[in-house]
């Protein structure tokens, strides 16, 4: 039976790109050997291979295998730009692991634009021994999800003064916090693993280094315009010595009214009036209330007396904070849990599909119950 559909031009170089050239035979930590684009199968000790060579058992054997996964498993009709981008996935994912992936099963139930986004969680490996994620994975499925959405009628033609994008809080949820790490095939020898690639700076080090070049061409324009002269209003050094000379040492009233102000002090009288002097307060004898009023009936307060009111307080308001962060806890939880759900566990275990959203209302159900009672606990006087 002659397959349908065959990888374009457009797919064998995105897989080239991707996975690279080797023209000598490697071996990878598992014990097999690797050449070519990728080559697994006859690989061995001391292999040469040429460019062609290598696109001819790109072509016509690896890919062939995956070609016919595809057209016998995926039930779905696909696009050219779609079978290619499921061919570098699935060639780049393996037989097992593309078979129990979410973008399998969200494709053939219909869900295309699910199944491209399915392919971004696709972005982690094992680098010396941590699963970190993969800068090389990210652009990967980033590729692999472009060519698969490009239509081949072309694109749909939607202005954006006609229609302007609006935040996706579900898609925010995708944005992982974990920074990728940047990998390269080093080869020892006639081994070859991946390994992290030296990142020269960081994204701080780049901005401080940015930051600091531009003040340098700042202060070279400002020593190219010439010296800064002072604005004619502002004071000089000798004006300023007086004027705090003046301060720690005042002159009588005599010798300052005939002597003239400075220039600095000239300037600033018009600016700035000083308060004039309060007149002093004359203290007058206490006026005591009346005999007989209400006053006499008070009594002193007792130094000695304990007062419960703060642990009171304190009692009264506490289980209701402890059940208002319970319920947080909770929606954080069931929340993740929901989001965390893929839709392949969903279509195998519908009951599962289920839990993160009912955590998530009772949690907040009762985060708002405990949040009332807290305030009002918190408010009372009694």
């Amino acid at each position: 039976m002659a397959l349908s559909m065959r990888t374009s031009d457009a797919g064998l170089g995105l897989i080239r790109s991707f996975e690279g050239f080797r023209a000598r035979a490697a071996k990878l930590p598992n014990g097999k050997w690797i050449i070519g684009y990728g080559h697994t199968d006859s690989a061995r000790a001391g292999l040469r291979i040429s460019r062609a060579d290598a696109d001819l058992l790109l072509r016509h054997h690896d890919l062939r295998k995956v070609e016919a996964l595809i057209a016998a498993r995926v039930l779905a009709p696909l696009s050219q730009n779609e079978f290619d981008a499921l061919v570098s996935f699935a060639f780049n994912l393996g037989e097992e692991a593309f078979l129990g992936s979410s973008v399998f099963a969200l494709l053939n139930s219909g869900e295309r634009l699910q199944a491209a986004d399915a392919m971004s969680a696709w972005r982690k490996g094992r680098v010396d021994g941590e699963v970190r994620v993969v800068d090389a994975l990210v652009r990967r499925r980033a590729a692999e999800k472009a060519l698969f959405l490009e239509h081949p009628s072309g694109r749909v033609a939607v202005p954006g003064a006609m229609l302007r994008p609006e935040f996706d809080p579900h898609a925010a949820w995708m944005i992982s916090p974990e920074r990728p790490v940047v990998i390269e095939a080093r080869t020892d020898g006639d081994l070859t693993r991946p390994s992290r690639a030296d990142q020269g700076e960081s994204a701080p080090q780049a901005a401080a280094r940015a930051v600091s070049e531009r003040i340098s061409r700042i202060l070279q324009e400002d020593e190219a315009a010439g010296p800064v002269t002072a604005p004619s209003d502002e004071p000089t050094v000798d004006e300023i010595t007086k004027a705090v000379s003046a301060l720690a040492e005042p002159e009588t009233a005599d010798d300052t009214a005939a002597e003239e102000p400075p220039a600095y002090d000239r300037r600033r009288t018009a600016r700035v009036t000083p308060p004039l002097p309060a007149e002093p307060l004359e203290l007058t004898e206490p006026v005591l209330p009346p005999a007989g009023s209400i006053w006499d009936d008070l009594e002193p307060a007792d130094e000695d007396a304990e007062f419960d009111e703060p642990s009171l307080g304190v009692v009264r308001w506490l289980p209701y904070a402890l059940l208002a962060g319970l319920g947080s806890w909770g929606i954080i939880h069931g929340v993740r849990r929901w989001m965390a759900t893929p839709a392949a566990s969903e279509l195998a275990r519908p009951e599962q599909a289920y839990v993160g959203p009912l955590l998530a209302f009772g949690s907040a159900m009762l985060c708002v119950v405990a949040v009332y009672y807290l305030y009002r606990a918190i408010n009372s006087r009694d």
